[in-house]
């Protein structure tokens, strides 16, 4: 894509005022016209060598688990909060544009996403929280959950 110097400045400038690549894609396509996916977008800010406002990173509580005590199975402290249907997911009744099937999803820290499934099979996950990372085993509930959804007739 072909950018004029007052667009690639209002990119730059608006990434430097914490937008997300989400919100640079909903401004290329409103503003530009121009419809990119997510990926097409994080690749044009990579060719323009911008890079997304760092996050102030977030005090540690002081009951943290260390990283190394941490492990790929769940806490007992996650499953409970997974069976106590703290992670949900909703499938959309009018699906995004460019998705087979989308909805959303709140993992079990009240972090909330917009998913989709895409033509060709591939799960997206676009988070409301920026730099957002779900937990390995808010992953795995999430996965679990949605397929049992996508199998449940009607859909």
């Amino acid at each position: 894509m072909n950018l004029s110097d007052e667009q690639k400045q209002t990119i730059a400038q608006r990434l430097a005022d914490g937008e997300s690549i989400a919100d640079i894609q909903r401004l290329i396509t409103s503003e530009f016209g121009v419809a990119m996916t997510f990926m097409e977008t994080r690749f044009l800010l990579d060719d323009l060598n911008l890079d997304l406002k760092e996050e102030e990173p977030k005090p540690e509580p002081d009951d943290a688990v260390p990283a190394e005590a941490a492990s790929s199975d769940m806490s007992a402290s996650e499953d409970a909060a997974l069976e106590n249907g703290s992670l949900s997911v909703d499938i959309d009744k009018i699906v995004r544009p460019g998705s087979a099937i989308s909805g959303t999803v709140t993992f079990s820290d009240g972090v909330a996403a917009k998913w989709y499934v895409d033509q060709m099979g591939r799960l997206g996950l676009d988070p409301d929280q920026e730099g957002y990372q779900p937990s390995e085993s808010d992953i795995q509930a999430f996965q679990t959950e949605l397929q049992a959804k996508m199998q449940a007739p009607g859909i």
